[in-house]
C-alpha cells in the first residue's frame, strides 16, 4: 500500500474520518490501532496517518502504546487527524512527541470535532443530526490537503488545558482501565458476541455466554453504544440514554481490523441512525 493510515475508534467518528481519507487518496490501507504493531508495519508507506479520538484531553492510552510499538518510515509524510468531542487539549502534542523519538516529523495536523460520546457520563451532544454534515464538510477539506500533502502545525494544548491536565485528568488516566468494573450486564443478553468484536482493545471474553471485562478497558463505549438489547450498562445510568454511533459506519466496519481503498468489492451498509437504532451485520 502506498498510504497507511492507523485509527483508534469507539463509535465510528474517527474510523469515519479514515475512510473519508482515504478514499480521497486511494490506494491506501486503514489499520485499526487494536492489531498487534509487528504485524501492520509501514516502513515502505508515503504518507502515514493516525486518526484518533480525545480521552481525558490527550491520546487514548492504548493508542500510545501502539504509537510506541509500531515501525514507520521516518522519510513519509506523516499527518494526524483528531476527533475531539469538545477540548482537543494535548492529544498531537503527546503524538509529535512519540514520532520525534522515532526520528519522525509530523507534517500536518488538524482536528474535526464530532460528536461526543461519553455516555458513561452524558447524552451524546451536540445533535449528531446539525454536527455530523459539518464534519463530513470538514473531513472532505482534511482530506484534499492531505492528498496534496500540506504542511500544517499540529493544534497545541493551550496553556490552561497544559496547568490543568496532570491535575484533574492524571487520576481518570489512571482508573480507565479498571472503571469496566462498573459496567453491568443485564438479562436482555442475547450472546450476540457484538460487543467482544466491536472493543478497541479486547477487554472483553465471554463466560456463560456472557460478556466479560478483563480491566484494561479504553471507556471508549462500544459495547454500550453497538449492544442490539441495551444490555450492557453503565451501571445502570445508560440505560435510558440515547446511545450513539456515526451514521456513516456499520458495526462491521468498527470490528473490522483492516480495510483497502479503494474497496476490493462493495461492501456498504448502514448501521440505523445517529442515534443509535438498529444495527444490521453486512
Amino acid at each position: 500500500m502506498k498510504n497507511v493510515i492507523y485509527y483508534f475508534t469507539g463509535t465510528g467518528n474517527s474510523l469515519r474520518a479514515a475512510q473519508v481519507i482515504a478514499e480521497r487518496l486511494g490506494d491506501t490501507e486503514i489499520i485499526s490501532m487494536r492489531c498487534d504493531p509487528k504485524d501492520v508495519l509501514s516502513e515502505s508507506a508515503e504518507r502515514i496517518g493516525f486518526v484518533f479520538p480525545v480521552h481525558h484531553w490527550t491520546m487514548p492510552a492504548y493508542a500510545i502504546h501502539f504509537v510506541e510499538r509500531v515501525k514507520l518510515n521516518a522519510k513519509a509524510y506523516i499527518f494526524a487527524v483528531s476527533t475531539p468531542g469538545l477540548i482537543n487539549g494535548g492529544c498531537q502534542d503527546k503524538l509529535a512527541e512519540l514520532l520525534q523519538k522515532k526520528h519522525c516529523i509530523l507534517s500536518y495536523g488538524e482536528k474535526v470535532y464530532s460528536v461526543a460520546n461519553y455516555v458513561a457520563m452524558y447524552p451524546a451532544f451536540p445533535n449528531p443530526d446539525k454536527r455530523v454534515p459539518k464534519t463530513e464538510k470538514q473531513l472532505e477539506y482534511i482530506a484534499q490537503e492531505i492528498a496534496e500533502k500540506k504542511l500544517r502545525n499540529h493544534p497545541h494544548a493551550n496553556s490552561i488545558t497544559r496547568w490543568l491536565a496532570p491535575r484533574k485528568m492524571q487520576k481518570f488516566i489512571e482508573h480507565c482501565p479498571s472503571n469496566d468494573k462498573y459496567f453491568s450486564v443485564w438479562d436482555d443478553c442475547i450472546s450476540c458476541g457484538l460487543c467482544a468484536k466491536v472493543c478497541t482493545c479486547h477487554n472483553i471474553s465471554f463466560e456463560n455466554g456472557k460478556p466479560t471485562f478483563h480491566h484494561h478497558c479504553s471507556q471508549c463505549m462500544a459495547c454500550i453504544s453497538f449492544c442490539p438489547k441495551q444490555a450492557i450498562n453503565f451501571p445502570k445510568y445508560t440505560r435510558e440514554r440515547k446511545k450513539y454511533h456515526n451514521p456513516h459506519v456499520t458495526v462491521t466496519d468498527v470490528a473490522s481490523d483492516r480495510k483497502q481503498y479503494p474497496p476490493q468489492k462493495a461492501e456498504r451498509s448502514h448501521a440505523g441512525g445517529a442515534w443509535g437504532g438498529a444495527v444490521r451485520i453486512t
